[in-house]
This record gives structure tokens, C-alpha cells and sequence, in this order.
């Protein structure tokens, strides 16, 4: 071997490992908006060959998680699991693929799982689908529901999803004012109308509700993370 093969060897290898020391871990984090009462506010993640545990609030994201590389299937358990053969076999499974490495886990009601009465729902926002500054909004009420962000406009139809621009273009308060059409028909009328803060360097995520009355409910989650995906502060707006 030459001596400048062994050196373009060896600056290769050196290479890799950089890489592989700053690479982004895969990670997401949990949210629960419309937690039933009496469920569960603690779970654990099963990732095939450990569990870790996970919050799963219904104000605020849960802590940053990080996952392995690769197709996977994590299982949603009551506790902990060390070993594979002892997971239970209805427990709540969410498969993520490879190429999914930036995330959220979207809990959701399911009363008729025995094991845990939850069903997770897989939200790709990696590869820019979500940028810093953009609010990804899901409606799940039976209304089309409209809003004025800033300087956005806002529409989503009954059970789909949007995502809307910067409300203003620097971090700061904008007046966010809502609406809905009853069952997608008729008139819009009013829902609720806030001064929120934008935080320009987060993601955001919106959810619409029933609320049980004549109102639908809105919750709001800033989620600014540092470089090193460290946990940081996250806030739900509800009117």
C-alpha cells in the first residue's frame, strides 16, 4: 500500500467518525392534547431492546426523545420492558421509517386498547416540512375552521391540516383571531381572539377540538429546541 493511500485511508476513516460524532440523533417529542380524564400521564417507549419512560401532557411536549437509527416499531406500554418475548402483544405500536429522523408522536384516545388507551400518530416534520417560524395545525373537529395570524391566513377544513407561514416576520406578539363554519356549512362565527407571542426560531403545532360546547378548543405549542436537542421550555395556549 502506498503511502498516499494509506493516507486518504486514514483521512476517510477520520472522516466518518466526525460525522458520526456530530450526526443528529433521531429524535421527537410526545403531546396529548385532549387527555381523557383518568389517562395516563406516564408511559414507556419499547424500541425493540429497551424502554425508556415518556411524559405525556396535555399543556405542554413531553421531554426531547431520542430513538435508534433504522425502520422501526415502538411499542406504547404501562411499564417498563427489558425483553421482547414479555412485550404485550395489544400494546400500541407506531411504526416510523428509516427516513423519518425528526418527528412528533401525536396521542390520541383509544378506549378500546386494554393494555393502554392510547393510539400514537406519526407526524413527519424532518427534511424542512416543518421550518422554524411555521405553525403545523391539525383540525379535528367536524367544523372548517379560519384565522387571521398576524400577517397568515389560516384555513382548514373539518378532520385535515395545514401549515401556515411566519405570522410576522421577526419574534414578537401578533393579534390571532379565530372562526368556524358549523359542520363546514353556513356562516363563520367567531371562536376567540388572542395576543399570542411568536417565537421566529421554533416550530409550532396547533390542535382544534370539540370542547363539548358550542365552541371548538384551540391549543398552541411553541417548541424551540438548541442544537444539541437538549429539553427546553414549551407553552400551550388555550382560550
Amino acid at each position: 500500500m502506498s503511502f498516499h493511500t494509506a493516507i486518504a485511508i486514514l483521512t476517510a476513516g477520520f472522516l466518518i467518525s466526525v460525522n458520526a460524532l456530530h450526526a443528529k440523533p433521531r429524535s421527537c417529542r410526545v403531546v396529548f392534547p385532549e387527555r381523557p380524564e383518568g389517562a395516563p400521564k406516564i408511559a414507556y417507549l419499547f424500541d425493540g431492546s429497551k424502554s425508556q419512560a415518556v411524559s405525556l401532557p396535555s399543556m405542554n411536549l413531553s421531554e426531547v426523545i431520542e430513538l435508534p437509527d433504522g425502520d422501526l416499531a415502538i411499542a406504547m406500554t404501562p411499564s417498563a420492558v427489558s425483553d421482547p418475548e414479555l412485550l404485550p402483544p395489544q400494546a400500541p405500536v407506531l411504526k416510523i421509517p428509516e427516513l423519518v429522523t425528526d418527528f412528533y408522536i401525536i396521542i390520541t384516545p383509544d378506549p378500546e386498547n386494554k393494555v393502554l388507551p392510547v393510539k400514537m400518530n406519526l407526524v413527519d416534520t424532518g427534511a424542512g416540512k416543518l421550518k422554524p417560524g411555521e405553525t403545523l395545525w391539525y383540525n379535528f373537529t367536524p367544523h372548517r375552521i379560519i384565522a387571521k395570524l398576524g400577517g397568515a391566513d389560516m384555513k382548514v377544513d373539518p378532520q385535515g391540516r395545514t401549515i401556515t407561514k411566519d405570522p410576522i416576520p421577526a419574534s414578537g406578539y401578533y393579534v390571532a383571531r379565530f372562526a368556524f363554519q358549523e359542520d363546514g356549512k353556513g356562516e363563520f362565527a367567531p371562536i376567540t381572539e388572542q395576543s399570542w407571542w411568536h417565537d421566529s426560531n421554533s416550530k409550532h403545532l396547533g390542535f382544534m377540538y370539540n370542547s363539548g360546547g358550542k365552541l371548538p378548543k384551540i391549543y398552541y405549542f411553541r417548541d424551540f429546541r438548541l442544537p444539541e436537542a437538549e429539553e427546553t421550555a414549551t407553552e400551550a395556549v388555550e382560550p
